[in-house]
């Protein structure tokens, strides 16, 4: 198997025309994902494993049916209906195993729409025409499109075929990633973006191997060049209790980042939430950071006065718990 970036020469693919991706969602009207009002495309398959992960649902690369037992009526439709027997009730949710031919027989026959399909596979052309259809709206705000994920960057072809068809229209495009990318393959997406979303999350390695999965020493090979290559870029901190609040962590990021990327226009703080609870459940996944806490919101102003002297131009913090 190809290792991710092996290989790369950095020019248009020869088969831009068949080329796909698999996303999980598209969110149109997104104010949170950069300037003005986007669309934020989530593209599937993420090769980190971080303990608050806000979207489960794109850790997997591939197509998958799950379970939604909120919804669910017990019915049976599914269970009676699927001719390969794929699924079984494991007595709190109904599974679907290796069996599964992804007909989508079941999603489309539940009444109660229970069965949801995660992710889906797109062509440049079909979605650079979906994308489209709210130009008016980019131009009035200052707006345009942004890749997440997952982690987007994994399926770099894809994004070096549609990326400058959008430009090529007008359109305002970004990238949301966490860096964790062989750095010729970064430096070929992030040098056609308009705009770098970029994450980091720990400065200690042996943490951050802890709390994702793997080394950040590939995260801050890449933000050191992208503060050398000057790219307009915000860095986004999840401010996790537990995880990354240390004063010493974000005093590190701080000063990381007034040495590697002196022209940084923006950082935000991001507060942690629990709204993808439900999301864990539905894909039968243990949520590690069940009954954690909001941020207070002395803490995070308190956060805010320490990333700002990483010199940044502007430190937002978001999502925290008012008035403690």
């Amino acid at each position: 198997m190809r290792k991710v970036g092996e290989g790369w020469g950095g020019s248009l693919p020869s088969n831009m025309d068949t080329l796909t991706a698999t996303i999980f969602n598209i969110q149109p009207m997104s104010t949170e994902d950069g300037p003005g009002i986007r669309t934020t495309v989530f593209m599937k398959g993420c090769n980190m494993r971080c303990l608050w992960c806000q979207n489960p649902e794109g850790l997997a690369a591939r197509v998958h049916l799950v379970h939604d037992t909120l919804r669910c009526i017990g019915c049976r439709t599914c269970l009676n209906g699927c001719e390969r027997g794929a699924i079984s009730d494991s007595g709190s949710g109904y599974k679907f195993n290796r069996g599964c031919a992804l007909c989508l027989t079941c999603a489309a026959n539940c009444p109660a729409r229970a069965i949801r399909v995660i992710g889906q596979t797109v062509g440049v052309e079909e979605l650079v025409q979906k994308l489209l259809r709210d130009k008016p709206f980019y131009d009035q705000s200052g707006g345009g499109v942004t890749f997440s994920g997952g982690e987007c960057l994994l399926q770099h072809r894809f994004l070096t075929a549609i990326m400058p068809r959008l430009k090529g229209a007008g359109i305002h495009v970004c990238i949301d990633t966490a860096g964790h990318i062989d750095p010729p393959v970064f430096q070929a997406i992030a040098g056609q973006a308009d705009l770098v979303l970029f994450d980091l999350k720990i400065m200690e390695d042996r943490l951050h191997r802890q709390y994702t999965g793997v080394s950040n020493a590939l995260i801050l090979q890449n933000a050191a060049w992208l503060g050398r290559a000057g790219i307009p870029c915000w860095i986004r901190v999840p401010v996790i209790p537990g995880y990354t609040d240390s004063e010493k962590n974000l005093r590190g990021i701080a000063l990381f980042l007034k040495e590697n990327m002196p022209s940084l226009a923006r950082v935000d703080l991001l507060g942690y939430n629990d709204l993808c609870a439900n999301d864990y459940a539905m894909l039968d996944r243990d949520y590690p950071l069940a009954g954690t806490p909001r941020v207070a919101e002395s803490a995070m102003l308190h956060f805010q006065e320490i990333m700002a002297q990483s010199g940044a131009g502007m430190v937002s913090i978001s999502n925290y718990q008012k008035g403690e």
